[in-house]
């Protein structure tokens, strides 16, 4: 234990002799750097308030974030039900134009049918007469000779 006085003793002894010995700058330096801290601490509250208004404008900007993000999203899920309505009419048109092609078709089908029956029926008459005259034809001469 006594050694261990001894050895504290020594210690003091050379850190005084050692504090002594030092520049004087270094106490010079040393109020200078307690009265900057103390320069520092006082100006602090200006810090904090400087911080505090700057998480408020960031508070405030993230919820004017977040309510642009909800307005793009009512905005997207209202276009999203609008395409959805949008292609079932599509749909539905197409069904529609189909629809209406085939009946043109059939139209025209039964158009191109009735004409041409029509013109056979004429082409028939036609013959018909043109046959008789010519065996009445036929028949007058066949009886003159």
């Amino acid at each position: 234990m006594k050694k261990k006085w001894q050895l504290v003793l020594m210690t003091l002894a050379m850190y005084s002799l050692l504090l002594m010995i030092s520049d004087q700058r270094a106490q010079a330096g040393f109020w200078e750097n307690v009265y900057n801290g103390y320069e520092q601490f006082t100006n602090l509250p200006e810090e904090v308030n400087k911080l505090q208004q700057s998480y408020e404008q960031t508070i405030t900007e993230l919820n004017n974030a977040k309510e642009n993000i909800e307005s793009f999203q009512a905005h997207n899920e209202k276009l999203i039900a609008q395409n959805q309505y949008l292609m079932e009419q599509n749909e539905s048109l197409t069904s529609m134009v189909s629809q209406l092609q085939k009946a043109e078709e059939q139209r025209t089908k039964t158009q191109k049918r009735i004409t041409t029956m029509v013109i056979t029926g004429i082409c028939l008459i036609v013959f018909y007469f043109v046959l008789v005259r010519i065996i009445r034809y036929r028949m007058q001469r066949h009886s003159r000779m």
